[in-house]
């Protein structure tokens, strides 16, 4: 029998590949920032895939070096005065090689699960 350990361990492993991609799909529903990201993908995934937002930075710029994704820098929302100092965000959105990826992700995506789903049953 395994330990719980070993299968946090395992489980840890095999869902950090999917990381990029969760990030790709919700990029590709809107423009967004990474703080969001991370709860967004969270919450659609219940949990499963938790990204932190010490980890996010490196998988967006490695995604902004492949060229899939833009990262722009945009006013952060105050509510204090104009006169205050402007803060500015990063936000990502997909390039015209990411929404192409994606097409090609989705499809390859349904097929990985449809295997593994197949091996599990047998």
């Amino acid at each position: 029998m395994s330990s719980p350990e070993q299968l946090v361990k395992w489980t840890t492993e095999y869902k950090k590949g999917f990381a990029k991609p969760f990030i790709l799909l919700s990029l590709a529903k809107k423009t967004n920032y990474p703080y969001s990201l991370t709860r967004e993908i969270n919450s659609l995934t219940k949990g499963q895939i938790a990204i932190t937002g010490s980890n996010i930075y490196p998988i967006l710029k490695d995604l902004v070096d492949e060229g899939l994704i833009n990262k722009e820098k945009v006013p952060k929302p105050s509510k204090r005065s104009d006169t205050a100092k402007k803060q500015y965000r990063s936000e990502y959105s997909l390039t015209k090689e990411g929404e192409e990826l994606i097409v090609d992700l989705k499809q390859s995506l349904k097929e990985f699960v449809d295997i593994i789903t197949d091996f599990i049953e047998e």
